[in-house]
Formats: structure tokens, sequence, C-alpha cells
């Protein structure tokens, strides 16, 4: 009976959820769109417009690649047997991927 109730909340929960989050996602294209349309032909001040964008986008760039880095430090967690904050700092001045080869190599070998 409870688990019944608790289905029928999470789909009333999870149909706002998924339009606020498509919404999202819709505006965001369309904004992408509208902004790739208005950089000038590829010349200097193309690659003048990108970096003015990430310059005033910076916090977010930093807040999403944060991200990427705890999702790696909690999959070498996982799948290495590593100490997640000791990943989470490599991660963060190797970048994931290199971090994640570097330890994928050596499997074998215990630390």
């Amino acid at each position: 009976m409870q688990e019944s109730v608790d289905r029928r909340l999470a789909k009333i929960f999870l149909i706002p959820a998924v339009a606020i989050v498509g919404y999202w996602i819709i505006v965001g294209l369309f904004k992408l769109y509208k902004w790739l349309t208005g950089l000038p032909s590829y010349s200097s001040a193309w690659w003048s417009s990108i970096g003015q964008f990430c310059l005033n986008n910076l916090s977010i760039i930093i807040v999403a690649y944060l991200i990427v880095c705890l999702q790696a430090s909690g999959l070498a967690e996982f799948k290495y047997q590593k100490n997640f904050l000791k990943a989470f700092v490599l991660a963060v001045f190797l970048t994931p991927p290199i971090m994640m080869a570097t330890w994928g190599r050596r499997k074998g070998r215990t630390e």
C-alpha cells in the first residue's frame, strides 16, 4: 500500500521536474544557436568571441570541470579502490582522462 503511494508521488513530482529540465534544455539550445549564428566568419574575431564567451562564463566552466573531476574520482574509487580525496586532487591537477589512464595502466600494482 505505502509503496504504491510512494510510486504515485514520485510520478507526480517527476512530471514537473522533466518539464522544467526540458524547458531549460530547449532554451539553452536556442541561445546556443543564436550565439553561434551571431559569430563573425572564421577569423581572429571568431577566436576572440569564443575567448570572451569563456571569460564571461568562467564560473560555470569551473563548476562543470569540478563536477567532472568528482565523477572521475568516484569512478576511480569504485573501479580501482583508490582514495576518493587523492583521486579528486589528482583529477583537478592532471585532468580526469590522464588520471584514469594512469591508474588503469597500473591496475595490477598496489600502492
